[in-house]
């Protein structure tokens, strides 16, 4: 989940990890600075697929508040297209799941990876937090 500060123009990311059961392994939350918060969203899902597999994790539902990330990473990526590294970094590391399912997911229905992303805001630039793993 990616979200904009109206205040700094800074984008924030959030993420969590949870178990077969719906209960939480770990989080993420990281300002990502000023920029274009599609490329933020598929950074931030390339930083939750890497914390999903440090977490030996073996199935995967990822949800993504980007419609057009979540295509991309079920789709073809174009070479041409400007996010086709963050995307074919991704897949990469989605290649490593036994079973994976990426879908768009409307932002509020995530309100815990939204509260992770707006309280990455008053982070400084880069800090990534890990927390619950």
């Amino acid at each position: 989940m990616a979200t904009r500060s109206n205040q700094c123009d800074f984008i924030g990311a959030g993420g969590i990890i949870r178990d077969h059961n719906g209960d939480w392994l770990s989080g993420l939350s990281m300002n990502l600075g000023v920029g274009q918060v599609i490329n933020d969203e598929a950074k931030r899902m390339l930083s939750g697929l890497k914390l999903a597999s440090n977490l030996n994790t073996r199935k995967l539902e990822g949800e993504s508040n980007s419609a057009i990330v979540a295509k991309l990473l079920i789709e073809v990526c174009p070479i041409s297209h400007p996010l086709d590294n963050i995307i074919n970094s991704c897949k990469h590391l989605i290649n490593g799941f036994d079973e994976v399912q990426i879908r768009h997911i409307f932002r509020e229905c995530n309100c815990i990876a939204d509260a992770l992303a707006k309280g990455s805001l008053s982070r400084d630039y880069g800090i990534v937090s890990v927390v619950g793993s």
